[in-house]
């Protein structure tokens, strides 16, 4: 392949990925909707927010299966082309079921595609470029998720119906991957992927989803409850925790560009690391009464969320033992632990009967420090069985 056609070719997938963090752009625009609907209860308005969430799992689980039918390429655009349809379709909606199937419909399109663009990376590229273009995905995706929240969030003063223009980003990303990005046959597939997982693949898998949905938990609660901290604090206002937020992607950006190189160097000890940058951001978050150390705690959690999750989706495709279903899985754990994260904090409160929120962010120290101790005794631990395996045979 040329290198221009190569450089289109990742180009192509990149701007895809920049959809797939885009569905929770219109949050912001509830209050707008709420007072346009006035008959529909503010609870039903709400879920405009969260069901797209829903229907993205739903597809995750089927994805696979209408890929093998379909072809992956040509599910890729089948899932891009839905969420142009109902990304854009509300410029014209003026019903409330027709906006809530619109935004359901979107959540699905982005659940076709989003395990399939590892897949598609996985096979195109190898080695560094493989880990490399990885981390590009996870820079796009949080880059993709701020630049439509940010648009929409300009628009909406026009009109709610104008904001959902930032979805206009569907267009080139499905023109784009239509024409730069090669049909895979199921041949081609299987000839790079191994149709059999390695012995204890599936094992590996579920250490892999049960570390996916602890750190994911620990992480998006720091989301959820860093704006109360610091009104509750006396340090901050609700629009001091939009910078924290701010810092949160700026980071997640700045993490997945860097992800090559820093698993070129580290390799796995980048889990470990990683853990102990997410460790280090909430003992910062924990001890601060200022808005900027706060935002400097939200800075480096993005860094070091974008060196976890890339890893774990290159680790499901590294050895050509991973699948589409492992992609999605993972996925699949990430969006439910999102999602379970407001009640997770509740018990967490609950059972310790916290009579502020700073114990929470030390309980995710706690959390993280710990990761840091035993992922990296498990690389230890495997490193030296490689070494003895490799003087016994």
């Amino acid at each position: 392949m040329q290198m221009k056609n190569r450089t289109m070719l990742k180009l192509s997938i990149l701007l895809v990925s920049v959809i797939t963090a885009s569905a929770p752009a219109i949050n912001a625009n509830i209050p707008v909707l709420a007072k346009a609907f006035p008959n529909v209860p503010l609870t039903q308005v709400e879920l405009l927010t969260t069901i797209p969430s829903f229907f993205l799992m739903l597809a995750l689980l089927i994805s696979d299966r209408i890929a093998r039918k379909i072809g992956i390429k040509n599910t890729v655009i089948l899932g891009v082309t839905l969420t142009a349809i109902a990304g854009l379709a509300p410029l014209i909606i003026n019903r409330f079921w027709l906006l809530m199937l619109s935004r359901a419909a979107f959540g699905f399109g982005v659940g076709l595609f989003n395990s399939l663009l590892v897949v598609i990376i996985s096979y195109f590229f190898q080695g560094q470029e493989r880990s490399q273009t990885i981390g590009f995905q996870s820079t796009f995706e949080g880059f993709g998720g701020v630049l439509v929240t940010f648009i929409a969030g300009q628009l909406v003063q026009i009109n709610w119906h104008m904001s959902f223009w930032a979805y206009v980003i569907t267009v080139p990303a499905l023109i784009l991957f239509t024409l730069f990005v090669p049909q895979i046959t199921n041949d081609q597939k299987t000839s790079n992927v191994a149709t059999q997982a390695a012995p204890g693949h599936k094992g590996k898998l579920a250490a892999l989803l049960l570390l996916t949905f602890i750190v994911i938990t620990a992480y998006m609660i720091m989301g959820i409850k860093v704006p109360t901290l610091m009104v509750s604090a006396g340090y901050g206002t609700a629009t001091d925790a939009s910078y924290v937020i701010l810092g949160l992607s700026l980071g997640a950006m700045l993490g997945g560009v860097i992800f090559g190189r820093m698993f070129a160097a580290l390799k796995n000890y980048i889990l470990p690391v990683s853990m102990l940058l997410m460790a280090i951001a909430m003992a910062l978050i924990a001890l601060s009464n200022s808005t900027w150390l706060t935002v400097f705690g939200g800075f480096v959690t993005g860094v070091g969320v974008r060196q976890f999750f890339p890893w774990i989706l290159n680790s499901v495709n590294a050895d050509g033992n991973g699948s589409v279903n492992d992609t999605a899985l993972i996925l699949i754990v990430y969006n439910l632990a999102g999602s379970l994260s407001p009640y997770s904090a509740l018990l967490i409160q609950k059972i310790n009967r916290f009579s502020d929120l700073h114990p929470i962010f030390w309980i995710n120290v706690g959390i993280f420090g710990a990761l840091t101790v035993i992922t990296l005794i498990i690389i230890l631990i495997n490193g030296r069985s490689k070494v003895q395996s490799r003087r016994i045979s």
